[in-house]
């Protein structure tokens, strides 16, 4: 067998990597940062101890960049979507059932999402994160998407930036609420299908009430 190539080990060190990452969040969401070392880590990801240090020296700098990661990655898929040229009040709605949807697809990624902002104290030193900036740079795209449709006459009028705000308060609040009622259904026993059907009608309840705040009197 031939050697691997250096694009070839660059891939499998980064694979290794995404998969470390990914079982730090169902870790996280399972025991909480301070109840989670790295071994747990490990032991998700099936992976040797050892290996788990070799990309990360600490528990710290490993949710710090899992943060980070997560974090950015929500950023590029908002503004992305944000600049496609489509009505803008079915933009909105679309977008909070998508972000609604994630929920249902993928719960664990959703619950560290809801969860991670208890526990930055632990990763970052005061005044080394500023989550505000961030959810600035966050709902910008939203904030232009609202002033276009306000210059359209589809919006009232008002401050884009508070209505952005505003519009992923309600997102954020129904995702909060969407968590608890897809663990309570699962206790239930229901079936996929049935679950599916029950959220399905709250994703459109919740998109309907985000817009709601931006449509004229």
């Amino acid at each position: 067998m031939s050697p691997r190539t250096k694009k070839q080990n660059e891939f499998i060190r980064e694979q290794r990597k995404q998969e470390i990452l990914k079982a730090a969040v169902h870790v996280y969401v399972a025991k909480g940062y301070s109840a989670t070392a790295l071994s747990d880590v490990a032991d998700q990801a099936g992976l040797a101890h050892g290996l788990v240090y070799y990309y990360f020296k600490n528990k710290k700098m490993l949710f710090r960049e899992l943060y980070e990661n997560m974090m950015d990655q929500s950023l590029h898929y908002t503004t992305m979507y944000f600049e496609q040229d489509s009505p803008v009040l079915a933009q909105f709605k679309d977008y909070a059932i998508l972000i609604c949807e994630r929920v249902l697809k993928d719960p664990q990624t959703q619950r560290f999402y809801m969860r991670i902002s208890l526990d930055l104290h632990h990763l970052y030193e005061p005044g080394e994160l500023s989550p505000f900036e961030w959810m600035k740079s966050f709902i910008k795209p939203m904030a232009h998407a609202i002033d276009k449709g306000i210059g359209h006459g589809v919006i009232r009028q008002g401050d884009a930036n508070l209505m952005a705000m505003q519009y992923w308060g309600a997102i954020s609040q129904g995702m909060s609420y969407l968590d608890q009622l897809l663990q309570d259904l699962a206790a239930q026993g229901l079936k996929e299908t049935e679950i599916n059907s029950i959220m399905g009608e709250k994703f459109q309840q919740i998109a309907e009430s985000a817009i709601s705040l931006f449509k004229p009197d």
